[in-house]
């Protein structure tokens, strides 16, 4: 194969990683669509696409191994590149697994929802908040997920974009920025455990029978939405170690 031939193998690899991405980012955001308001259209729209995020990423996976059976032995930064494909269609992959699985507990909730969601409030003090004090419902923490979930995909947005250019200070500021989905999903975290904790439950479950089974999955959908800057940072890395050969992330210089 010459280095016309493999040049263009690569581009057409690359082009299929950035898809992934793009697919498993649009998967994110119509979960996110169908947390606010219940739409289970657009929750099964997820599910279904699963399959199509699970198809390329075997597609990735298959093209990475052809190119390094036909190609061996390789200059360093094509080994490292075909090397990293595997793994960062693995972490798409599951990001995508992620956005399917808020989809299905979207599904299960729904048989569970009043006719609207519980408006039982929950008092939290500026103690516990390190802020000012206010009122948890669970609307008001539906509306805090839908805001970690969107932090977490402007996270996977600035990934791609690295990887894309190649841009190893972009992929690194961008690991750093885990943190800032770190402490949302804390936060979040912290306003479900207010709401499920001893005696103020009893107010909402006196409203409301099924609300702690609702934030119960709501807990498990933080979860799912915190794991989608934990995969990002693994292909902010692998884009690093790309480039530069590194293994792992040096803090950002002052």
């Amino acid at each position: 194969m010459t280095r016309t031939i493999l040049d263009n193998e690569l581009q057409e690899l690359d082009a299929q990683i950035i898809r992934l991405g793009s697919l498993v980012d649009d998967a994110l955001a119509k979960a996110l669509v169908a947390l606010g308001n219940g739409d289970q259209a657009k929750a099964g729209m997820v599910i279904e696409a699963d399959t199509i995020i699970d198809g390329l990423r075997v597609a990735i996976e298959e093209h990475t191994i052809r190119l390094l059976t036909l190609q061996q032995p390789l200059g360093g930064r094509d080994l490292r590149y075909l090397t990293s494909a595997l793994s960062i269609a693995g972490d798409l992959e599951r990001t995508g697994d992620g956005a399917a699985g808020i989809a299905q507990i979207i599904l299960r909730m729904e048989p569970l929802r009043q006719t609207a969601l519980s408006q039982v409030e929950i008092h939290v003090s500026a103690e516990e908040q390190f802020s000012d004090e206010h009122d948890v419902t669970e609307a008001t923490i539906v509306r805090s997920l839908i805001e970690l979930g969107e932090e977490a995909r402007r996270v996977l947005q600035g990934t791609m974009s690295a990887f894309a250019q190649r841009d190893v200070a972009a992929a690194r500021h961008i690991w750093h920025e885990d943190d800032v989905v770190d402490v949302r999903y804390h936060l979040v975290r912290h306003e479900l455990m207010a709401l499920m904790e001893g005696a103020r439950a009893i107010p909402a479950l006196q409203s409301d029978s099924r609300i702690l089974q609702r934030a119960t999955y709501l807990l498990w959908i933080a979860h799912k939405l915190e794991r989608v800057a934990d995969h990002s940072s693994n292909v902010c890395e692998r884009t690093v170690f790309i480039v530069e050969g590194e293994v792992g992330m040096q803090p950002e210089e002052a």
